[in-house]
Parts: structure tokens; C-alpha cells; sequence
């Protein structure tokens, strides 16, 4: 990584640690939500994956979160968004920071930079360098 300042390297890493949190939040939950109404099979290979241990959670917690999607299923509650309607939140999360980290989040959800990890993995990681010349003495 080439040499920041520190008030620069606090900035990317306060920036960079926002959007992992929110990140992180939204892929905690991501296994609940299921396409449109979910059916049996859905039910079943939730379950699958809570019995067999591929799931990131305790078998019991597993069991829980795989009966209370399938009833808000059934209730019309889980609904599955589209890509575009993903991107928008994104960026809607991007308007509440201060205008020079969000111009760095709006670009790092628009694809720029480097991305690495995934929801499985446990969170994306979007990274942008902006290089800030030092003030000048």
C-alpha cells in the first residue's frame, strides 16, 4: 500500500469501515430472503443447510431463522429485489456520509476499485484509493 498520511489513512479506514458495517448488516440477514413466496423446497434446503452444518449459524438458530422466513413467506413479508432496486439502496446509504467519503462510496458501489469477499464469506469489501497530495508547509 503506498505511504499515506495519517489523517488520510484514518479517513480510508473510517470510510472503508462504514461501509463494511453496512455491508456486514445486510449480508447477515441475506439467507432469510427468498424469491417471491417460498415453497416447500425453499424450506427444505434451508433446513438441508442447518442440519448438514453449511450454514454460518448454530443448528437451533438455523431451525428458527428457516420457520420464521417460511411464515413470513406465507404472509407475503420476504420479497426478493431486483438488482437495480439493490444498487439504489446502496447508494441511499451513501448519502448520509460527509460529501468527500460519499463521492468515494457512490464510485466504489458504481464498481470502481477493488472488490473482494462475499455475502458467504461473511461481507463484500469495496475498496477506492484516493491519493490527497500533503498540504503544502
Amino acid at each position: 500500500m503506498p505511504d499515506f498520511t495519517p489523517s488520510l489513512r484514518h479517513q480510508l479506514l473510517r470510510s472503508a469501515s462504514a461501509l463494511v458495517i453496512g455491508l456486514a448488516a445486510l449480508g447477515g440477514a441475506a439467507h432469510v430472503f427468498a424469491a417471491g413466496k417460498a415453497d416447500t423446497s425453499d424450506y427444505q434446503q434451508q433446513v438441508a443447510a442447518c442440519n448438514n452444518g453449511s450454514s454460518s449459524e448454530d443448528k437451533a438458530t438455523c431451525l428458527r431463522e428457516a420457520g420464521a422466513a417460511r411464515q413470513a413467506a406465507a404472509r407475503g413479508g420476504l420479497s426478493n429485489p431486483d438488482a437495480a432496486q439493490l444498487k439504489e439502496n446502496a447508494l441511499r446509504r451513501c448519502q448520509g456520509l460527509p460529501q468527500s467519503d460519499r463521492i468515494d462510496c457512490e464510485k466504489r458501489i458504481n464498481g470502481h476499485g477493488h472488490v473482494e469477499g462475499s455475502v458467504a464469506e461473511g461481507g463484500i469489501l469495496r475498496e477506492t484509493v484516493t491519493i490527497v497530495p500533503a498540504p503544502a508547509k
